[in-house]
């Protein structure tokens, strides 16, 4: 199976620096839900990158999950329950849009 790709991939650096830039905002974010007082740090800063990481891996296939799930690592079943935990559902206008016939030579 051939791996899909945004773009050309990340260049040298690039996913060094945006681990700094994770990194650098994690201070910020355990304060934040510190002062909340739920108790549930762990759970609420995953979510916090989950929730988006899903939503756009879905997007980028179209709402597909299998392959989706395949981009991610992830069991579909899994990705599946995490969706659904996270209210994430794929929108109709994405099934719409993976469903839709493509033309010829696309």
């Amino acid at each position: 199976m051939a791996h899909e790709t945004i773009g050309d991939g990340p260049r040298p650096g690039q996913l060094g620096a945006l681990a700094r830039a994770v990194a650098e905002s994690v201070p910020s974010i355990v304060e934040q839900l510190v002062a909340t007082g739920r108790g549930r740090v762990h759970r609420e800063a995953m979510t916090l990158l989950e929730r988006p990481l899903l939503a756009h891996v879905l997007a980028l296939t179209g709402g597909n999950q299998l392959r989706a799930a395949r981009l991610l690592g992830l069991n579909r079943n899994t990705l599946r329950k995490r969706c659904r935990e996270l209210g994430l559902t794929p929108s109709r206008a994405a099934r719409r849009i993976a469903a839709a016939p493509r033309p010829l030579g696309a």
